[in-house]
């Protein structure tokens, strides 16, 4: 089954209701300019909500290994997923496994070196901004993945929604979707219906490519 990452997590109930609905992962957003960012004492909070068996992705940018680390015992963090173009010492600084990013800009991805790649633990694709970091909350031209095999497992990001998760599945094959926005009633506010819906979609998907 295609797994499933709710991402941009800033309430205790929200947590819960991903974890009930069957994510395998859970993000908590540490970048300083996010609107989603929580707090070290916010992660505590969140983390002990986090269900058996689910893991905690902590999402960074430019902050510093020092800063990971803090985070990292603070929300229980499973691993760290960089939104930059992924530099070799992250890979020896962090305190836990790398999720490595491809910023897909028009019809290019930057792709991390085969050296890099092979050390992270996933390779998610989202969509970029020139000069603007993390994502963009829109989705890309899926056909990019389509027929592409990796050495790591595939995460699919951007702008996935419950009405377009199906098509994404169907077309990359990820191992696993990250939804955030497409999802929330707000920024960092997740829309209960909502989840529950692309919960269902990605089943659907799932049950049609079997």
């Amino acid at each position: 089954m295609t797994q499933v990452k709710i991402c941009g997590l800033t309430r205790a109930e929200d947590v819960e209701r991903a974890c009930a609905l069957g994510a395998s992962y859970v993000g908590l957003n540490f970048v300083s300019a996010s609107p989603r960012r929580v707090t070290l004492e916010r992660a505590r909070e969140l983390a002990a909500a986090v269900g058996p068996g689910v893991a905690r992705v902590g999402i960074l940018l430019e902050e510093t290994p020092e800063f990971a680390a803090l985070a990292a015992v603070a929300g229980s963090l499973d691993l760290l997923q960089i939104h930059r173009p992924l530099r070799e010492d992250d890979l020896d600084r962090m305190p836990r496994p790398v999720i490595a990013v491809a910023r897909v800009v028009g019809a290019m991805a930057q792709v991390p070196a085969p050296t890099m790649l092979t050390r992270c633990r996933a390779l998610l694709f989202d969509t970029a901004v020139p000069g603007r970091p993390g994502g963009t909350g829109e989705r890309f031209d899926w056909s990019l993945l389509e027929g592409k095999s990796w050495p790591v497992p595939l995460f699919l990001a951007g702008g996935l929604t419950p009405e377009n998760v199906g098509e994404g599945i169907r077309r990359a094959r990820p191992a696993a979707v990250d939804v955030a926005s497409g999802v929330e009633s707000a920024p960092g506010v997740k829309d209960e219906a909502k989840m529950k819906r692309f919960f269902e979609a990605v089943r659907e998907a799932d049950a049609a490519l079997s």
